[in-house]
């Protein structure tokens, strides 16, 4: 983008930053380097001169630095603004000093919106004001009335779709960027029959590729994404983002042949989203939240299912307790737990139910089932909706299927350690005050301590997002206290007895967190709401394998941007309550 003319002593470097035209008003911004203290900058067309010394230079010793210039060079910043009907940066003559740049040389970024131009300036934007300013009261601003648009006719934004596609069945996914700061909120998709339905809003976000090719501050997000939920049956054709005054941002809507899971669409639109900005929790979380919500289908997941249950072996009739345990990923931890259920007698009093939440591992999961109950005889049922329904959605449909008077949320990888153990958790229960949930001790194998209690506490990073913390995680169990039951801000959704009625009372579990974080917090926040407590058993002590049953390398930082989403519902959600359950426990 520079251009040297070596013959002593008019030699010239010149350089472009951006070219800006808006109408028929241009204008030049960069630098050059000269063995003159005065430079002379003229412009023209068609051998025509348009403007000469009309500029306004700016000292650039960033530049005579960066060069390494003598004392015989001088080097200056310009921006220069001039009128031309003239659409093509390639048919104007630039000379300095006399020297004609060769224009072939110069290929900068043409802008069009004057939000980003005076964005791109950054400090220097009081020259440029200076400069359009010495334009307007200069005699080739004459001209200038030929940029004067019509009252009615709308102006043009510089944008291209990356992606405008269909997928999952009805989920709409568009991608892409506007050189614009104006919020892309009013979005409409229409159908063949000229039908239309509005999108949710787009969530803007730094193209930093698009940002180093125009030479804008990263602090100009011009792309943009959004996700929506399609009505059924609703075949989208074309999408139109509209802006008072301005032009439409249109692209056609494809199909894509190949549906994306959701975990893929999850990375892909998370990859996107940069949680460490200032405002990031006051800005763009708002359409993040809803959009992560399409992709995962959070509240209409449950919706239409037809559950597939299967029986191994005679059925407890009236079972006190039932234990609903999700399946996903690793399935072999089924043959581990019914072992030590088989052969505690009490189990015989209760029901076991796992849900297979893992469409990939469906046929090997039925194989294993009948191979374990021909083993241990060990009555069981599963249940399978033919799709991942997550943490809370799997729970929710094995509660539907059970018929105890109680319900076990208990993760996979959770093994007993004496006979007797639930029964003994129902006796305690049922002799607690004003009880809505009760859970236990968890160690690890090691018997270090995994849970023992949770409590809310504020990430250091993100204030205002509460996490759930557990105290003494990882010492030595012997080490700490054990006090026999008690009262405690928050349990564990792998080991959480609740009654079943009351269960069912709250809705379950939360299915708009996805992948398995806060739902435990959350349940145990609506248990507050029905006045009941939460309380913890430290008798009783079970060997907790934590998420050996799920895969924990996976590629990027999508997992922590959603837990981070995740506190972040749970915050608007449950902000006051939480504030009175720490004032409680102070």
């Amino acid at each position: 983008m520079s251009e040297q003319v070596n013959s002593e002593p008019n030699d010239v470097v010149f350089h472009v930053d951006f070219v800006a035209q808006i109408d028929n008003v241009w204008s030049l911004s960069g630098w050059l380097v000269s063995s003159s203290t005065a430079p002379l900058l003229v412009i023209s067309e068609a051998a025509s001169e348009i403007t000469q010394q009309k500029w306004q230079s700016i000292p650039r010793p960033d530049v005579i630095d960066a060069l390494g210039l003598g004392d015989d060079k001088f080097a200056v910043g310009f921006v220069h603004c001039f009128v031309s009907d003239s659409n093509d940066f390639q048919n104007f003559v630039i000379s300095v000093n006399g020297k004609v740049i060769d224009m072939k040389s110069l290929t900068p970024k043409l802008l069009n919106n004057s939000d980003i131009i005076f964005a791109a300036l950054d400090d220097k934007k009081d020259v440029f004001v200076e400069s359009i300013k010495g334009f307007y009261q200069s005699d080739d601003a004459v001209s200038r009335d030929k940029s004067v648009k019509p009252e009615n006719e709308k102006q043009q934004i510089n944008f291209y779709f990356d992606d405008c596609l269909v997928t999952d069945g009805n989920l709409l996914y568009f991608k892409g960027w506007a050189l614009t700061e104006q919020a892309l909120n009013n979005i409409v998709v229409v159908d063949r029959q000229g039908q239309t339905f509005t999108v949710t809003e787009c969530f803007r976000f730094v193209r930093h590729d698009l940002n180093e090719q125009l030479n804008l501050t990263m602090d100009i997000a011009a792309g943009f994404v959004s996700v929506c939920r399609l009505p059924d049956g609703f075949k989208a054709v074309t999408l139109s983002i509209n802006i008072d005054g301005f032009e439409s941002l249109s692209a056609p809507v494809s199909l894509h042949s190949v549906p994306l899971s959701k975990s893929t669409l999850l990375k892909t639109y998370l990859g996107l989203v940069d949680v460490h900005l200032d405002d990031f929790f006051s800005s763009g979380q708002p359409a993040i939240l809803r959009h992560v919500s399409d992709i995962w289908q959070a509240e209409a997941i449950m919706d239409g299912l037809s559950p597939q249950v299967c029986e191994y072996g005679e059925q407890t009739e009236q079972p006190v307790v039932s234990l609903v345990i999700p399946i996903y990923g690793r399935y072999d931890f089924v043959q581990h737990q019914l072992l030590a259920f088989s052969q505690d007698p009490d189990m015989a009093k209760h029901e076991i139910i796992y849900v297979l939440d893992d469409p990939k591992i469906a046929r090997e999961f039925t194989i294993a089932c009948s191979g374990v109950f021909n083993t241990f005889t060990m009555p069981f049922k599963t249940v399978y909706a033919g799709k991942n329904l997550g943490f809370a959605g799997a729970n929710n449909l094995g509660a539907s299927q059970a018929q105890g008077r109680f319900i076990l949320a208990l993760n996979s990888d959770v093994l007993p350690s004496r006979h007797g153990w639930l029964s003994r958790l129902v006796n305690k229960y049922d002799k607690l005050e004003d009880v809505g949930i009760l859970g236990t001790k968890l160690v690890y194998e090691d018997n270090t301590l995994q849970h023992i209690g949770m409590h809310f506490q504020q990430d250091a990073y993100y204030p205002g997002i509460w996490m759930n913390y557990h105290p003494h995680k990882g010492m030595p169990a012997k080490l700490v206290v054990s006090e026999g039951t008690k009262a405690v801000e928050l349990v564990t959704g792998a080991c959480m007895l609740i009654e079943r009625s009351l269960y069912e009372s709250v809705g379950g579990f939360d299915t708009r967190y996805i992948l398995g974080d806060f739902e435990d917090s959350d349940l145990c926040l609506k248990v507050y709401d029905q006045n009941k407590k939460i309380y913890l058993d430290t008798e009783e002590s079970l060997i907790h394998l934590e998420r050996l049953s799920q895969n924990l390398v996976d590629s990027g930082d999508w997992k922590y941007k959603l837990t981070l989403l995740n506190g972040l519902y749970q915050k608007n959600k449950w902000g006051q309550a939480i504030e009175k359950v720490k004032q409680h426990y102070a």
